[in-house]
């Protein structure tokens, strides 16, 4: 009898101590795991896209940036190594190239960041020679140094005539459009580009429709206007104009009074406004003193 009731002494005191190792497992694996990175495996123009993807995946949240965590990971440099000795030329189509070259941008956006210590707005930066952050010749891409602007006007605007990509490139600052978490990728940069210009369309932060009712004496003061992001200003040529900025954003908005306001300053019935451009750092720390400047878009005015 003493023997039976040892052994199922035995089993409780085992039971009690499996419970809690057996709960803290599930709930291990219950927890969002963190993503983690494969091997390198560069394409055919030497460059391991997934190895940006990781990175965003680590360091972008809610279309802000962890610059800190970034500069701590040496892979981001490796990845910059990757695009300085990159041989887009091997990539197979235009496709694969166009996603590179939005990928090299963004990252090269970050890395000046990083690299001019920049905290506030990229706006305040200035070399010696009195050029501005996007005009300084210092990212290497595929063998050659370049400037933002060169990279975005000519190597990427003038060349793919793709207006979606103005929601793609990411200049460091809040009222830019959110930088995707995610890499560029040839086999699905359409649905990718669609679905970051269709968040854009969407957000109020860049397309708003706004009325004004009756006043208090009960005159009809309604008043309607149109707010948009000024980068559908700045690059309005490469939708096709106003007009052609207006349809663009039609085609895509989901809220039917978005839409009637869309079509009525199609119709010239209302006010079309542009925000003021928010330059502060899309930054996840401290928050930076908001600076507002219209002379810029994703780098400076095309063909300025």
């Amino acid at each position: 009898m003493k023997k039976e009731y040892s052994g199922r002494l035995l089993w409780l005191a085992l039971a009690s101590f499996l419970m809690p190792v057996a709960v803290a497992v599930w709930a291990f694996r219950s927890l969002p795991q963190p993503y983690t990175y494969p091997e390198i495996k560069p394409d055919a123009s030497g460059v391991d896209q997934q190895l940006w993807n990781y990175l965003l995946q680590t360091y972008v949240a809610d279309g802000l940036i962890d610059y800190d965590g970034l500069k701590r990971n040496h892979l981001f440099k490796t990845y910059l190594t990757q695009v300085a000795s990159a041989q887009p030329e091997k990539l197979p189509d235009d496709q694969h190239r166009l996603a590179f070259l939005c990928n090299a941008y963004n990252a090269f956006v970050i890395n000046g960041v990083l690299v001019h210590k920049i905290d506030s707005s990229v706006l305040d930066y200035k070399n010696p020679q009195d050029k501005g952050f996007f005009d300084v010749p210092e990212h290497i891409l595929a063998g050659k140094t370049v400037d933002l602007n060169t990279l975005e006007h000519k190597m990427i605007r003038a060349v793919y005539q793709e207006p979606r990509v103005h929601m793609a490139l990411v200049c460091a600052a809040k009222s830019c459009p959110t930088i995707r978490p995610e890499a560029f990728v040839g086999e699905r940069l359409d649905a990718q580009l669609e679905d970051q210009t269709r968040a854009f369309a969407n957000n109020q932060a860049y397309v708003r429709y706004e009325t004004n009712g009756d006043d208090a004496t009960g005159n009809d003061t309604k008043e309607e206007k149109l707010y948009l992001s000024p980068i559908l200003k700045w690059y309005a040529e490469d939708f096709g104009g106003p007009r052609g900025v207006l349809d663009f954003l039609l085609s895509r908005v989901k809220s039917p009074k978005t839409s009637a306001g869309l079509l009525a300053a199609r119709e010239g019935k209302i006010k079309v406004v542009y925000n003021e451009y928010d330059w502060s750092l899309n930054t996840q720390g401290k928050a930076a003193a908001s600076k507002t400047n219209t002379s810029f878009g994703s780098g400076s005015i095309p063909n300025e």
